[in-house]
């Protein structure tokens, strides 16, 4: 059984629900994504946010809690009409990915957690800023990722 202070399990319980929306914002944008190289891209980061949303479900009920389930949709806040706005999107799934294993990360002294987050952290702050870039946005790398 895994221990989880308060803290951490509401870290952890924030970090996933960030993962929970993520994979649902990758495939909305994936029915705008216009070019193969943009789909292959939210391919890959599909499959890296489920390892990760998977990971944290298991953490969670190894030390007897519950996880937060998926929600059915996302309130995305705008229209999405085109592979820019759907990839506008996205950098905002992958800031709020990085604010939730940030957390976990300031939150907990399990070393095995720790690697968790620094992954979710480090990907998702690399992935964010490759969208950024895709679509012209400077500057492209935040200094300081997860940071609210």
């Amino acid at each position: 059984m895994t221990e989880l202070s308060d803290e951490a399990g509401n870290a952890l319980r924030s970090a996933l629900s960030a993962e929970h929306a993520a994979v649902w914002v990758y495939g909305l944008a994936s029915a705008f994504a216009s070019e193969s190289r943009v789909r292959s891209a939210i391919g890959d980061a599909m499959e890296q946010h489920r390892r990760l949303r998977d990971t944290a479900e298991r953490v969670i009920r190894d030390a007897q809690q519950t996880p937060p389930a998926a929600q059915p949709a996302y309130d995305v806040g705008e229209s999405v009409s085109d592979q820019k706005a759907a990839i506008g999107l996205l950098i905002k799934a992958e800031s709020d990915c990085e604010t939730g294993w940030r957390s976990v990360l300031e939150n907990t002294e399990d070393a095995a957690l720790r690697g968790t987050a620094l992954d979710g952290l480090t990907t998702a702050a690399v992935r964010a800023t490759r969208w950024r870039l895709t679509v012209g946005t400077q500057p492209a790398a935040k200094p300081f990722p997860g940071q609210p």
